[in-house]
């Protein structure tokens, strides 16, 4: 399984990350849903939901 190689995981240390990150994303898809309908609900649910898996941004000093 060369994508398994690529990442050094195991398959379940793989399943269980694609898991939890499918449920954010999924979590954040019913926010955005709901932020259309009622737009003053959740302003930055789109962004939060991004921020969840985006790197650290680096601090420049």
């Amino acid at each position: 399984m060369g994508h398994l190689a690529d990442i050094n995981k195991s398959y379940f240390a793989h399943l269980a990350g694609a898991w939890k990150m499918a449920f954010w994303f999924a979590l954040g898809s019913v926010r955005l849903i709901i932020h259309g309908i009622l737009p003053n609900i959740d302003e930055h649910a789109g962004q939060r939901t991004v921020d969840h898996y985006s790197p650290p941004k680096k601090v420049e000093d």
